[in-house]
């Protein structure tokens, strides 16, 4: 493990809502450069989507990875948006998914750019998948109050486990 990045033991997160804006893609894909994710960030930002979520639990930004075909080699759905209360309602342009309750490893990225620490710490993950048994159920990137400076920002990543 990189001395850049922590990680936590086993914690269980509470099965919560979550509301954005979802695309199909895989890490094959993305890596050559032919995916969907910068774009589908340009779109959350470009959108304003965070400001068209009812009922936002608080201004955190998720990026959820869920809807695995299978591991890290296969079709995923990414979706961009935010944890809701119980009682609001999605857009109907935007895609609703309940998470459920699970086990997690957070993964804690340094201070950087966000864009090159978020990939560090996936790399770091890919690594620490190949001796750890991931649940590939639902994933996702929390970006809080640390990462408002994009160029020196800090986000955790849940990585759901057996």
């Amino acid at each position: 493990m990189s001395t850049f990045i922590s990680k936590s033991e086993v914690i269980r997160h509470q099965q919560f809502r979550f509301v954005g804006t979802p695309a199909r893609t895989n890490n094959q894909l993305e890596l050559k450069g032919e995916g969907v994710i910068p774009s589908l960030w340009s779109n959350f930002y470009e959108n304003q989507i965070l400001e068209l979520i009812p009922g936002k639990k608080n201004s955190s930004v998720l990026a959820l990875y869920t809807q695995y075909e299978s591991d890290e080699t296969g079709t995923y759905t990414i979706a961009l948006g935010t944890e809701i209360t119980e009682d609001s309602g999605a857009p109907s342009e935007l895609g609703e998914f309940i998470i459920p309750e699970s086990n997690y490893i957070v993964f804690t990225t340094r201070k950087g750019p966000v864009h090159e620490v978020v990939v560090e710490a996936w790399q770091e993950i890919w690594e620490w998948s190949k001796h750890n048994e991931r649940a590939f159920q639902s994933d996702f990137e929390l970006y809080d109050a640390r990462a408002i400076d994009m160029t020196n920002g800090q986000v955790d990543i849940y990585i759901s486990v057996k």
